[in-house]
């Protein structure tokens, strides 16, 4: 799979997308959104998503976030659209919000190909019981292997710090920066924009 999010006012180039083998296109939940804008990547044959930014509602627990993302995805209507939440908190409490709303998810839509983001490198506060219960909500693990300032991650290294937590090798995908795509790069890229 090669995926990768888009950005307000950045619509998909299919010929740019073409170029670095993308497959799939994630839009931004919430921001003018429509089914036609999603449908125009079914009608190029790419996989269709969106996404949801950890920041975007910071007074909202994940289950609240989820409940509203339900409403939306339901009022869209495009089958087979994928969903990943980009929840990158990690404070005290945060653990078991982000596991509470992955589950609260999967009663809700228990059949939609999801994804959680998180930051990389934030195996060390995940415990034995919260990689189980993110296991248990089968959703795809995508850690970014960037930091804010775009700085690079090694990738083996992130995928490392969550399969000693626990995180089997292949429900693990890693998102990378896709100004920096190496050779034979699979998973996620940030953002369409960036792309050279």
């Amino acid at each position: 799979m090669r995926f990768v999010w888009t950005d307000a006012g950045d619509d998909p180039s299919w010929s740019v997308g073409d170029r670095h083998g993308i497959d799939g296109y994630f839009a931004p939940l919430w921001d003018q959104l429509t089914p036609e804008v999603l449908a125009e990547a079914g009608r190029q044959r790419r996989v269709q998503g969106v996404y949801f930014g950890h920041n975007w509602r910071p007074d909202s627990s994940c289950v609240e976030i989820v409940r509203e993302v339900n409403q939306e995805y339901r009022r869209l209507a495009i089958p087979g659209l994928r969903v990943m939440f980009n929840w990158e908190q990690h404070e005290p409490g945060d653990p078991e919000d982000i596991a509470d709303g992955l589950e609260e998810w999967r009663k809700l839509q228990p059949r939609v190909a999801t994804s959680w983001s998180p930051e990389g490198m934030q195996g060390g506060w995940m415990s034995a019981e919260f990689v189980a219960r993110v296991l248990a909500c089968r959703v795809r693990v995508v850690p970014q292997c960037f930091v804010g300032n775009m700085a690079r991650r090694e990738s083996d290294i992130v995928l490392r710090n969550l399969t000693r937590r626990g995180f089997p090798e292949s429900s693990v995908s890693m998102f990378y920066d896709a100004a920096q795509l190496g050779a034979g790069w699979d998973g996620y890229a940030f953002t369409m924009g960036r792309l050279p």
